[in-house]
């Protein structure tokens, strides 16, 4: 029997289409169950870096479900499908008289409380977290094969040798490679992955995430930085909320600030035209060594609306 299912498309961390990351949502109604293999294969054919499986809400409140696909594998969390979808429901039931919606998501890594801001069109969830700084990291000399061209512009740290592998939840790592320039260093990244079997375990997703820090004037009190993530068996990401929120945890986490709030804005996707803007705030508790909250928001703007017959 086919069975008929509504979907949509958006392009998540932007407010301009053909910008951003695209994701593809589609609905399940009540009643419909979809196998793991079937889930799979339909976010193969949308061929985006996520799908999300977005869980009809039963009218009592709860939290909706979502599932998150790559083309290879379900991910317990991820940062862009979450805006996506935040800003799909919301811009889907707009209130009459009402100026914020609280939004209640369930991922594989936990609950996700979200508002989204009718008047902005912004989505800002509190993102459910387990923080690793994992004990290994990456040699120089590991990034330096992949990535030969950025022989003079790695950022290097005397005191502490090779990058950080960090996880926002448990099942997703990052390398952060923090480079030196904004102009000349970014754009000599290729689309090569550093060799898994120097990360821990080298267990669930793994990927570099090369960043540089600068000033920037326009908004006072928040940490500027430009970034680029080379997905495994992909290519290039434009925008990753779960990579942005690993990096600004590793970087808030420096300070030892007891109870502190950092504010971080993050653009990606310009090298490949497809521009995107994150915003992370990060607050320390109050031992100064663990996370406390996590908020990532974004925007995201409708391209398409169909029916997909599985």
């Amino acid at each position: 029997m086919t069975i008929a299912l509504s979907f949509a498309t958006v392009d998540v961390f932007t407010d301009v289409r053909f910008t951003g990351n695209p994701l593809a949502i589609v609905n399940i109604p009540q009643g419909i169950f979809l196998s793991q293999e079937t889930k799979q294969n339909i976010a193969r054919e949308f061929n985006f870096s996520e799908t999300v499986f977005l869980h009809e809400d039963d009218g009592k409140g709860k939290a909706r479900k979502i599932d998150i696909f790559t083309i290879n594998e379900e991910l317990p969390f991820a940062g862009h499908p979450t805006i996506g979808t935040l800003q799909f429901i919301g811009s889907q039931s707009e209130a009459e008289g009402q100026s914020v919606q609280s939004i209640k998501l369930l991922c594989k890594a936990g609950l996700i409380d979200a508002k989204y801001d009718y008047g902005t069109s912004i989505a800002a969830a509190d993102i459910p977290h387990d923080v690793h700084i994992h004990g290994t990291r990456v040699s120089l000399e590991a990034v330096l094969q992949s990535q030969p061209r950025l022989k003079n512009d790695l950022y290097l740290d005397n005191e502490v040798p090779g990058y950080p592998i960090v996880s926002p939840v448990k099942g997703m790592q990052f390398v952060l490679i923090r480079l030196k320039d904004l102009k000349r260093s970014l754009p000599r990244v290729q689309l090569s992955q550093i060799p898994v079997h120097q990360m821990e375990d080298g267990v669930g997703f793994v990927a570099p995430y090369f960043y540089v820090m600068y000033n920037h004037e326009t908004k006072p009190g928040w940490t500027q930085i430009e970034s680029r993530m080379i997905e495994p068996e992909i290519g290039e990401d434009p925008a990753t909320g779960s990579a942005a929120c690993a990096l600004t945890c590793y970087l808030a986490l420096q300070h030892k600030l007891l109870g502190t709030t950092f504010k971080y804005e993050i653009t990606q996707g310009v090298d490949m035209g497809r521009e995107s803007h994150i915003s992370v705030e990060v607050t320390i508790d109050e031992t100064g060594a663990m996370i406390e909250k996590i908020v990532l928001s974004g925007t995201a703007v409708l391209v398409t609306q169909g029916i997909m017959n599985i």
